[in-house]
Order: C-alpha cells, then sequence, then structure tokens
C-alpha cells in the first residue's frame, strides 16, 4: 500500500495538485524563488497591485485527456478519454482569517485584532473512468474515479507559502507489476484530506477520512526547515511561478498527506520551444483566449524584420518524485516568459504527461480551453 500511495501522490501532483512555499526557520535557505507569472508583469511590487484583479477574475482551463497503453504483460488499464474531464481554476480570496474556527484550534489566531490575509485560491478536478483487464482469460473490472483539490497559498513574494488544502481522493490505481487475478491487479482508495499548516510554515496537520469508516485519523507533519515546502495539490501553481531556464534544476519538499510525510522532489527545465504542426488544438485555445491574455494570432509569416516572432514558445519540467519508482517521472509543458515586463503568455500551462506505476501507460493532458471570468463567490 506504502508504494501505491506514492504513486498516488506522483499522479495527484500532475493532475491536479500543487504550491509552492517557502518557510524561513532555518539557518541555511535553499528555497526555490517565485515570482507572480500568471500576471504580464512579474514583479512583487505589480503583484501585490494585482491582488484586486485576481480577487475579481478567475482563470479557469480545461484540459483534452488521451491515454497511451503501456506495455504490462498481465494485465491493463483502459480509460474513457471521451467522456473525461480535467478542470483548473485560479483565483484569489481577500481575506483567509487566521481566527476562523474552520481552523483547527492548535494554529487558529488568538491575536486580539483582526487576523486575516489574501491568499490564492487554485482548484482542480478530474473525472475519468475506465477498466482494468487481465490479459490471460479476459476477466474485466470497471471503474470511476474523481479527484478534486482546492489549495490556498500566500502570495509569490511570500513564496507561495500554503496555508490549507482539501483534496477528495476516489482512484483506481494500478496494485502490481504481475497480477494473478483481476482483483489483486488494482487497489481502490477512497479518501479524503484536509491538510492545515500554521501560520509560521513550520508545521501541518492532516486530517484523513476514510469513507465508510466513522471518525478521522489525524498526523501532524513538520516541514522541512530553509527549503521550499509545498502541498502536493498545488505543484503545478508552484511551477508555474519558477523561472524556467534551459538547464535549471531545483530541489524542493512536497507535503503529500496519503504518504503522511514530505518526500523530496526534483525540477528540470529543457529550452524552450515553438509551438508547431502538432500543437493545433493548444493555438486554437491561446487564440480564442481573452484579448488581453494572449498575445498571439498563430500566424508566422509575414513579419516585419524588427517585429518580434510571435509564435509562443514553451518548455518543459520534468518531475522526478521518488527515485524508487522507475518510469513514473511526470512532464509539464508551460509558456516560456520571454519578458518579465510584457509576460502577456503569463507562464500557463499548456500540456502535460503522467505515467502510471508498473508499466501501465501514459495519461496526457492537453489545453484544449483558456478563458477569464468574473468571480462569483469565493
Amino acid at each position: 500500500m506504502k508504494t501505491i500511495k506514492k504513486c498516488l501522490a506522483i499522479v495527484l501532483a500532475v493532475a491536479g495538485a500543487a504550491t509552492l512555499a517557502g518557510c524561513n526557520n532555518g539557518s541555511s535557505d535553499h528555497r526555490t524563488a517565485t515570482t507572480a507569472n500568471w500576471n504580464v508583469r512579474t514583479s512583487a511590487s505589480v503583484e501585490r497591485d494585482s491582488f484586486d484583479y485576481w480577487q475579481n477574475n478567475k482563470e479557469t482551463a480545461t484540459y483534452a485527456i488521451t491515454f497511451t497503453e503501456g506495455e504490462n504483460s498481465s494485465y491493463k488499464v483502459s480509460y474513457n478519454c471521451s467522456s473525461a474531464t480535467y478542470s483548473t481554476e485560479f483565483y484569489m480570496l481577500a481575506e483567509y482569517d487566521w481566527k476562523s474556527e474552520n481552523i483547527i484550534e492548535e494554529y487558529r489566531s488568538t491575536e486580539e485584532e483582526s487576523d486575516t490575509e489574501p491568499v490564492y485560491v487554485y482548484k482542480t478536478s478530474l473525472v475519468i473512468s475506465g477498466s482494468y483487464e487481465m490479459k490471460s482469460g479476459g476477466a474485466k473490472k470497471d471503474f470511476s474515479d474523481e479527484l478534486t483539490t482546492v489549495s490556498y497559498f500566500r502570495p509569490a513574494g511570500k513564496n507561495l507559502q500554503p496555508v490549507y488544502s482539501y483534496q477528495k481522493v476516489k482512484n483506481t490505481a494500478p496494485a502490481t507489476l504481475s497480477a494473478n487475478s483481476i482483483d489483486s491487479a488494482f487497489v481502490e482508495i477512497d479518501e479524503e484530506y484536509e491538510t492545515f499548516y500554521n501560520k509560521r510554515c513550520s508545521q501541518a496537520t492532516v486530517l484523513k477520512t476514510v469513507n465508510g469508516k466513522e471518525g478521522k485519523e489525524t498526523e501532524k507533519i513538520g516541514l522541512k526547515s530553509g527549503y521550499s515546502n509545498f502541498d502536493n495539490s498545488q505543484i503545478r501553481a508552484a511551477i508555474r511561478a519558477f523561472t524556467l531556464s534551459d538547464g535549471a534544476s531545483r530541489t524542493f519538499y512536497v507535503l503529500s498527506p496519503q504518504n503522511g510525510g514530505i518526500q523530496s522532489v526534483t525540477a528540470s527545465v529543457s529550452g524552450a520551444v515553438e509551438l508547431g504542426e502538432n500543437d493545433k488544438a493548444i493555438t486554437t485555445a491561446l487564440v480564442n483566449a481573452p484579448d488581453d491574455y494572449i498575445f498571439f494570432d498563430g500566424l508566422v509569416a509575414d513579419k516585419k524584420e524588427d517585429e518580434k516572432d510571435r509564435n509562443i514558445r514553451y518548455s518543459a519540467v520534468s518531475l522526478s518524485v521518488d527515485q524508487s519508482l522507475k518510469g513514473t517521472s511526470p512532464t509539464l509543458w508551460y509558456t516560456t516568459v520571454e519578458n518579465n515586463d510584457l509576460n502577456t503568455t503569463r507562464c500557463v500551462l499548456l500540456k502535460m504527461i503522467t505515467p502510471l506505476a508498473f508499466g501501465m501507460g501514459t495519461l496526457n493532458y492537453t489545453l484544449s480551453s483558456l478563458n477569464v471570468v468574473p468571480v462569483t463567490q469565493n
């Protein structure tokens, strides 16, 4: 089961979870620098000026899903990708109230005065169904999965420190390299997690609910001193705040409530490339984005000599989550920040791949729509 939970943490890290946080409670400082790459101008002062915008507007994105079958000789998994959905939301909550009764008592503020601060909100939702099937005999088992995450975290100027996350995990995961029967091929997980971080970002408390079982399990987890610490539901938003330069490598720590601890993660960046003929769906999504959001018309011809190339470039970021799990390193592609003062592409996530454990195949996500809509409620 421990291996299964590690695999699940990797799936969540890409398919819907992620944010970066830095803690400064150590003598050495190995924090990964973060900037607000979702803004047209990325400086800390501009980020503060943009709070009102993100409190009133919400970025929404949807992704098409495909699946590439693996080479496991014992059994296989297939997904109903035509009906699968993956979506994200990103906006800001004006006041996270540290005195709220919704916060566990140990971390609740006792200040006499009001104790609130603005935090970003990042939500993801993955709904997908499919089946496991034995390659010998044809025994088959259908499943329907749902991964939902909500994370709250501080601005990039404060290293995106997490303050809270919620994860609903209904997941049917491959259980072994070689299965003797269909029932041994997978494990069903139906759990919910609430993770509260203390105000200093030095400790977290995880409340775990196993659906169908009474009560909650509680676990306290200490964060890594002097390093960036992220909730695994926030990794995608955290990477968006990195400087994605060719050859860069960054190591940080991720709290995975499924594992009951933290894991070391390394992000490796490759050189930027241009959108090409195989990226037509992504190009269409960007062309149809709001006019003030993506400076891109899909055209590359007839440019003047002094006109900047209007092609979008993007960079790949490979995540090494656990060296013991071969073949399970996710990769994400973000639009490249060419100019911090005119960042019109806003470092949007264009596509990602999530290899499944035990050679079961790869889930592929491709941007299909990008929009900004008014925030109707927080």
